[in-house]
């Protein structure tokens, strides 16, 4: 290491495996695409929430919620 060079990436950066990907919250987040992979992660609300994906429509939209 060198005076002036940025610190490299390495393990001791990383966080622990049970709270990787973990909201503060404590949900982890999930991408859905339609109303059948909602209905999927409804039954485990406990760990899990849902976000839509960018390229789901409208109508879809309103449906998700209204589930």
């Amino acid at each position: 290491r060198f005076k002036g060079q940025y610190l490299m990436p390495s393990i001791g950066y990383g966080s622990n495996k049970k709270t990787r990907h973990m909201l503060p919250n404590g949900f982890r987040k999930v991408l859905v695409h339609n109303v059948r992979e909602l209905e999927i992660l409804m039954m485990q609300n406990r760990k899990y929430c849902a976000e839509i994906a960018h390229g789901v429509s409208s109508k879809t939209r309103k449906a998700m919620v209204e589930r």
